[in-house]
């Protein structure tokens, strides 16, 4: 373990648990009706619990992204960030979804190529505290059920996999609209997005 690159909770984290280890210690030696065995084996397994202690923090990051992994498996819809890229599993049905908070509400969002904008059904506006009764639907949107009308609202923040977009533009559909979309005003804000066996990778 490397002392140097302790931080002052570390320490103090660090600190408790030997405090810990001495006053429990301490109480086993004096308890006199123990043999020196069983004091031993008693010292023995406090000392195993401690380092297994210690040894669950030391590697608290790598067990994080162990169970973002799981999570990622179980719900393809959860995205996993790895040093500057969001991967997403396609779902069984060929799509790609993605879980985002949006103004603090948390949005299923389907990712669509084919979508000029961010496409928000009316659910999911509500959900996000948009006043849906003042909105304005004067866009014009041509989509597979046919046209329909869009209003154009500000997203203050929209958040994947711990990284946060400011002030996104975006329409929420006045029309039958099932899943929100993703569209192509949010992926052109990426570096590149790509498809790689069965994952949309996102370069941020």
């Amino acid at each position: 373990m490397n002392f140097d690159n302790f931080s002052s909770s570390d320490w103090q984290n660090f600190s408790y648990l030997a405090l810990l280890v001495v006053v429990l210690t301490a109480g086993i030696i004096s308890r006199k009706e123990l043999s020196l065995n069983k004091t031993v084996k008693y010292l023995a397994a406090w000392a195993g619990i401690a380092i297994f202690l210690v040894a669950l923090y030391s590697y608290r990051h790598e067990f994080a992204d162990f169970k973002h992994r799981i999570l990622h498996e179980i719900n393809p819809a959860t995205p996993q960030n790895k040093a500057g890229l969001i991967v997403i599993n396609i779902s069984q049905d060929g799509h790609f979804y993605v879980n985002a908070l949006v103004n603090g509400a948390e949005i299923r969002f389907m990712v669509d190529t084919g979508a000029s904008d961010i496409a928000i059904n009316l659910n999911d506006a509500k959900k996000m505290s948009l006043n849906t009764k003042t909105l304005i639907f004067n866009k014009r949107y041509q989509t597979a059920n046919g046209m329909s009308l869009g209003a154009g609202v500000i997203l203050d923040e929209v958040e994947i996999a711990g990284v946060k977009f400011m002030n996104l533009g975006a329409s929420v559909n006045g029309g039958n609209m099932g899943v929100s979309l993703l569209g192509m005003s949010f992926l052109n804000k990426l570096k590149r997005y790509e498809v790689y066996q069965d994952k949309l990778i996102l370069t941020i």
